[in-house]
C-alpha cells in the first residue's frame, strides 16, 4: 500500500474565550481508492459513506473538512489552493451546502458526506446569525 502523507492540518485557536476550529481542510495526497486507505485518510465515520469510483484507482488529493457545515466558499477556496491540473480529488465532510456540492461537482470532485442537507450558503449564514 502506498504511503499517505498529510500536507495541511486543521488549526485550533482561541478567539474571544471560546475554542474555534479553522474551516480549512486537511489535505492528503496520493490516497489509493480502496476502503482501508480511505479509513486511514478520512476516519471511520466518513469512510462508512465511501463508495468507490470505478474510474479512479488513486486520488491525487483528499480534502477532509472539519466537522460542521462546509460552504461553497470554503470548497472553492480549498480547490483554488491545489495545483492545476490536480487530478482526481475527493472531498470529505459531515455537511455540505448546495453551493459546496455544486462547486465540487463543477471541478469534477467526488464527495463523501455523512448528511446531505439542502441548505444554501445564505440559509446557513442566516441560521448561524440567529444562534
Amino acid at each position: 500500500m502506498d504511503q499517505i502523507s498529510i500536507v495541511g492540518l486543521r488549526v485550533t485557536s482561541q478567539l474571544a474565550g471560546r475554542n474555534t476550529m479553522s474551516r480549512k481542510p486537511a489535505i492528503i495526497r496520493d490516497v489509493p481508492a480502496d476502503a482501508p486507505s480511505m479509513k486511514k485518510a478520512v476516519g471511520q465515520r466518513l469512510a462508512k459513506q465511501y463508495a468507490a469510483n470505478p474510474n479512479v484507482a488513486k486520488y491525487s488529493f483528499v480534502l477532509k473538512f472539519p466537522d460542521g457545515v462546509v460552504t461553497g466558499r470554503a470548497v472553492s477556496h480549498a480547490l483554488g489552493k491545489l495545483p492545476a491540473p490536480h487530478g482526481p480529488t475527493l472531498l470529505a465532510g459531515i455537511h455540505f451546502t448546495v453551493e459546496a456540492m455544486s462547486a465540487a461537482k463543477a471541478d469534477g470532485c467526488d464527495v463523501i458526506a455523512v448528511h446531505e442537507y439542502f441548505w444554501t450558503d445564505a440559509t446557513y449564514a442566516a441560521i448561524r446569525q440567529s444562534i
